[in-house]
């Protein structure tokens, strides 16, 4: 029978199946089913290999910023991609934290829609291979969960106190995304802000919802060592 490729998408990544006639793409191997469960899909025949969490080395910095959100699996092609990256209040990148394996790993030269803002902000065409496998973002399950930013910039150094914008950018459907952008000051003092959304275009909310509740805390002195981190992943796809 004629070999058909067909996109597969998680929760934070996609990858490339070769299905052997559609007659084969039954429920259970549906990759936009939102009955799959990511027990299921890690006992394929062809899982994603991930790697134990990225070292990072624990610098000595001002704290800890732990970015909390509930994520959520949406079942449509083109989705289900997120990034997340710090900016200083004046709109200068630092650092990026955490991006879906897909994007990160090359995918947006397939999909020019995924992810601009995150990419043209971290110049991310031109990111190193080091700085790609640091963090790419394997596929997670719905719910909540957090990513960590230790108040170092995007070369390991630790940055001075002050205002630091948040930023989560995610896919929708196609170029219908969401932005979540919020402050939180760090310096000597423990610090919290909730990050507002803002969704591109305008209509882009009917295309169903990604993310929420994103909302940031600082911890004075607390060290990126004390925390437990999602695995990356070596592979482009999840």
């Amino acid at each position: 029978m004629k070999k058909i490729l067909a996109p597969v998408v998680g929760t934070l990544g996609a990858g490339v199946i070769i299905l052997s006639g559609m007659s084969h793409f039954a429920h259970a191997d549906n990759p936009f089913s939102l009955s799959q469960s990511s027990s299921n899909a890690s006992s394929s025949s062809t899982p994603a290999q991930t790697n134990s969490a990225v070292h990072i080395p624990d610098v000595k910095t001002l704290g800890l910023v732990a970015i909390n959100y509930r994520l959520f699996h949406l079942d449509q092609l083109a989705s289900n991609q997120i990034a997340f990256w710090i900016e200083d209040e004046k709109g200068h990148y630092v650092k990026t934290l955490r991006a879906s394996s897909f994007t990160a790993g090359g995918g947006y030269k397939m999909r020019s829609e995924a992810l601009p803002e995150w990419r043209k902000a971290s110049n991310w065409a031109h990111a190193s291979k080091s700085e790609i496998n640091q963090v790419k973002l394997p596929e997670q399950a719905a719910g909540n969960h957090t990513v960590y930013w230790d108040c170092t910039d995007a070369a390991g150094k630790a940055v001075k106190p002050g205002k630091y914008v948040f930023k989560v950018e995610g896919n929708i459907y196609w170029q219908n995304r969401v932005v979540y952008t919020g402050k939180i000051t760090i310096g000597k003092n423990n610090a919290e802000s909730t990050a507002q959304a803002s969704y591109k275009p305008a209509a882009a909310k009917s295309h169903g919802k990604l993310l929420e509740n994103v909302r940031a805390e600082f911890d004075s002195g607390k060290r990126i060592a004390s925390v437990k981190q999602d695995s990356t992943t070596s592979t482009q796809g999840s």
